[in-house]
């Protein structure tokens, strides 16, 4: 089952698929689902190809469709959808019996799951944005930065804060035989209930 959703707020698309009557239990579907919540939908699928569970390939056949729908459907690009939500809900319960002792009859349930999924089309500037800032963005702010301090420097003739590390204080032989004597005192103290 596939929709699509248009939020009012925004323009972006939402499209929807789910995969009803899974034979997984919801707890170990969830195991899952939990780890691609929020990732691009093509990094999930490779996320999910290592995973060593019984429901990663479930949730790869559910994102697929719901890709291949969001392609087809509704013409998105598929490289620029991300899982804006991903449920897991308990469908129904099979109950089988398995015999104990003294004619007594012992229940197992098998339970089924629900799976829904909501993609979301990432706008395409901010994805060229973080690309932009990973390749070296940061960089020219940082050059930028160092020029206006420059600047700054030459108007008002006063040293430019240090945003680095702070500067390390160099301790004393005695200070620091004084801070262990005190450290000492302190664990005593503390054993001794005081």
């Amino acid at each position: 089952m596939t929709k699509a959703l248009t939020n009012k707020n925004q323009s972006a698309t939402l499209v929807k698929a789910s995969a009803r009557h899974l034979h997984i239990a919801p707890r170990k579907m969830r195991l899952v689902t939990n780890l691609v919540k929020g990732m691009n939908a093509a990094d999930a699928v490779v996320q999910l190809r290592h995973a060593n569970k019984k429901a990663a390939p479930m949730l790869i056949k559910l994102i697929e469709s719901a890709l291949a729908n969001a392609k087809n459907n509704f013409s998105l690009n598929p490289e620029h959808m991300y899982i804006k939500s991903v449920t897991c809900d308990m469908g129904k319960m099979m109950k089988r019996y398995f015999p104990r002792a003294r004619g007594s009859a012992f229940v197992i349930r098998r339970k089924m799951s629900h799976v829904n999924i909501v993609l979301e089309e990432r706008k395409k500037a901010k994805a060229a944005k973080a690309q932009a800032s990973f390749l070296g963005k940061a960089k020219e702010d940082k050059v930028q930065v160092s020029a206006n301090a420059d600047q700054q420097d030459a108007v008002s003739k006063k040293p430019a804060k240090q945003t680095g590390k702070k500067s390390q204080v160099f301790k004393t032989d005695e200070q620091r035989k004084m801070s262990t004597v005190a450290n000492k005192r302190r664990l005593f103290n503390r054993k001794a209930g005081e």
